[in-house]
């Protein structure tokens, strides 16, 4: 899509379809008043057919049967005034690209609207995503078909702040639509190798630094805890290291540690087969922080970052580790391996000891890491959890700006007992009570006395029947928090 400012006149406007806004209960106002007008009161009609008052992701749609400029008009639904904010704008962004994908030529907007900063990116962040389809293997997808041009008519936006927002949504968008292609791609083409292949190339598109560890490195560093995940898969384990130096002195140096199973059988302890699909979604956390990395030097904060990403299947092969087995991670704690299912925390132990061994300020990760988070929380929510309120804090701010939903679970101190190992440090899993909150109890064995917090992201990473605001399959989710959280003064 191509994006311009313009002053033009809504009436005259020549387009595909013009866009208005509508808050919930305020009735019909302002520019879409005058164009009701212009139509024969027929957007008070059709709205009042419909039953549309301005909720948030409904929207009535109109042919202007050539009265004016526009071929037809779209009335979006802004909810209630009270609380609005620029997720209010995503989310109608992201129903505007629903609505309009089936035709083509210009869209148009005039929202009448305080224009104050990043309002205007998250409507745009919103077109892009609402516009996301993967249909990469389809043989009759529809890639030349929809609108090519969105004109924003506005007095109150200047064009410098314009190609700012323009600049910065576009980039959110790039990055986010590329981690959902990676979830995306079918497991036998997204491996271990391919993964981190594609690290290489962002490596060098972007210009960071990029280290791949293969089995024998992996093994010789003593990452003994990604290498026994590893063991049943003909594919190979790669543990990705990429670095971003900011053009001055950093502020701070951060870790962001991506969970990258490419596709989880269950190992021995198998998944039935319905639990089985889907699991190529297994590595969201590690498509997050790549989708991250690819647009960090567009972003230029001022953080050293280190992504980090442990990258295997995890299969029922001949050498699969079993139940029962004790196997020791890189800072040299032993885990008694208890369920071969419960394998992300395993092969993060690895990742989050050697983000310690970085000596960085402060820790994420982000993993699809527990069945027991969806039952707490459902699937739009990420759990959050660590061992530092600030920076806890941090993320739940970032949150809030990105329009991602987190919510902050309790390490409560009873729970620790469960996952007591009778012959080893820890036990990979423990009870089915609090089992996101024991999982990230587990991680907390790694990351010592360094700040650290947990986005369990198994709800929101992918929405097999799609959403009001994601589509079907992977969502990108965390992209947009991790941006804003680096971008954080």
């Amino acid at each position: 899509m191509d994006f311009k400012l313009s002053d033009a006149n809504i009436l005259r406007v020549k387009c595909s379809v013009l866009v208005l806004g509508r808050f919930e209960e305020e009735g019909i106002i302002g520019s879409a008043k005058k164009v009701d007008s212009s139509l024969g009161g027929a957007l008070s009609r059709v709205s009042q057919d419909e039953k549309f008052n301005g909720e948030l992701g409904k929207s009535v749609l109109v042919n202007t049967l050539d009265k004016i400029g526009a071929e037809r008009v779209l009335l979006v639904g802004f909810g209630k005034r009270a609380g609005f904010s620029s997720d209010n704008l995503r989310k109608a962004g992201i129903l505007t690209a629903k609505k309009v994908k089936p035709f083509s030529g210009v869209l148009a907007f005039s929202f009448e609207i305080d224009s104050k900063r990043g309002d205007l990116s998250a409507l745009i962040e919103g077109l892009g995503l609402g516009n996301y389809e993967f249909d990469k293997y389809k043989t009759n997808n529809k890639k030349g078909n929809g609108i090519k041009t969105v004109e924003f008519i506005s007095s109150k936006v200047g064009e410098k702040a314009f190609k700012e927002e323009l600049e910065f949504a576009k980039a959110i968008v790039e990055a986010i639509n590329f981690a959902r292609d990676l979830v995306n791609e079918p497991p036998v083409v997204m491996t271990p190798t391919k993964l981190a292949g594609i690290a290489e190339e962002i490596a060098e598109e972007h210009e960071l630094q990029c280290e791949i560890f293969d089995r024998e490195d992996i093994e010789k560093r003593g990452m003994g805890a990604l290498l026994a995940v590893s063991l049943g898969s003909e594919e190979p384990p790669k543990f990705i290291h990429l670095t971003y130096e900011p053009r001055k002195k950093p502020r701070r140096t951060v870790a962001i540690v991506g969970k990258g199973i490419t596709f989880d059988t269950g190992g021995l302890c198998i998944k039935p087969r319905d639990s089985m699909r889907t699991m190529k979604m297994d590595m969201s956390g590690a498509a997050c922080v790549l989708g991250v990395m690819k647009a960090i030097t567009k972003f230029n904060p001022p953080v050293r970052v280190h992504c980090l990403i442990s990258a295997t299947e995890n299969m029922p092969g001949g050498k699969a580790y079993k139940p029962d087995d004790i196997v020791r991670a890189l800072n040299g704690k032993t885990i008694e391996v208890i369920d071969t299912d419960a394998e992300g925390r395993i092969v993060l132990s690895d990742a989050l000891s050697y983000a310690v061994q970085l000596k960085v300020d402060e820790i994420v990760d982000l993993a699809t890491l527990t069945g027991a988070c969806i039952v707490a929380l459902g699937n739009y929510t990420a759990g959050l959890m660590g061992n530092n309120e600030k920076l806890i804090d941090k993320i739940i701010k970032a949150a809030k700006l990105a329009g991602e939903k987190v919510w902050q679970l309790p390490m409560d101190e009873e729970l620790r007992k469960d996952i007591d190992s009778d012959v080893a440090d820890v036990k990979n899993v423990g009870s089915r009570w609090g089992g996101a909150i024991t999982a990230a109890m587990f991680l907390e064995k790694f990351v010592g006395d360094t700040p650290w917090a947990h986005l369990d992201i198994a709800g929101p990473a992918f929405i097999e029947r799609g959403g009001d605001w994601y589509p079907k399959g992977s969502t990108g989710f965390g992209v947009r928090t991790i941006i804003r959280y680096l971008l954080e003064k």
